[in-house]
């Protein structure tokens, strides 16, 4: 629930909502169920995935799911060596440590005044980790608030021809 607004959070706390045991008979979670399709429902929508998954909650361990798919990825075509994250210097604290629990060699990129990545140093240093280069772990918006201006030529910078993706393209 990381940068949303008090407003938005509020469902949360209200004793009917975030109330149901976790071990809840089936029958008696229709409401979260049902809630839970149709926001999958939306979102793949809206991404135009074939397939949403609701776990994990937490964004530190949805870092630590993606690192590992992306590991996983780069295992699957023979590529074990490829176990660079590069991190920006304004992220906070979850980033490298979830790199580091994924057995990521972190290397952290510099950032302007601003917050947003210094796409010189990040250019530099993908050059310098190409033959290694895993990832890039990124927070859109920042950890700043920050909505990088050059984030698509980031991202290009970012994935060489082996290095794993992730796109998705609006529905019109």
């Amino acid at each position: 629930m990381k940068l949303n607004a008090t407003s938005e959070r509020i469902p949360v706390t209200w004793p009917e909502f975030g109330g149901l045991h976790p071990f809840a008979p089936r029958d008696q979670a229709t409401g979260y169920l049902e809630m839970i399709a149709s926001l999958t429902e939306w979102l793949k929508t809206v991404t135009g995935f074939d397939a949403i998954c609701m776990q994990p909650n937490s964004g530190a361990q949805g870092e630590y799911a993606g690192l590992v798919a992306i590991d996983r990825y780069h295992a699957s075509r023979g590529e074990e060596h490829r176990n660079v994250c590069l991190i920006p210097k304004s992220a906070h604290g979850t980033n490298p440590a979830t790199a580091q629990m994924a057995n990521m060699k972190v290397v952290v990129v510099d950032c302007d005044e601003n917050g947003n990545v210094d796409v010189t140093d990040l250019k530099a240093k993908a050059e310098a980790h190409s033959n290694d280069l895993a990832c890039l772990m990124i927070t859109y918006p920042s950890t700043h608030g920050v909505f990088e201006e050059a984030v698509r030529e980031i991202c290009a910078i970012t994935l060489p021809p082996t290095a794993a993706r992730v796109s998705w393209t609006a529905p019109t």
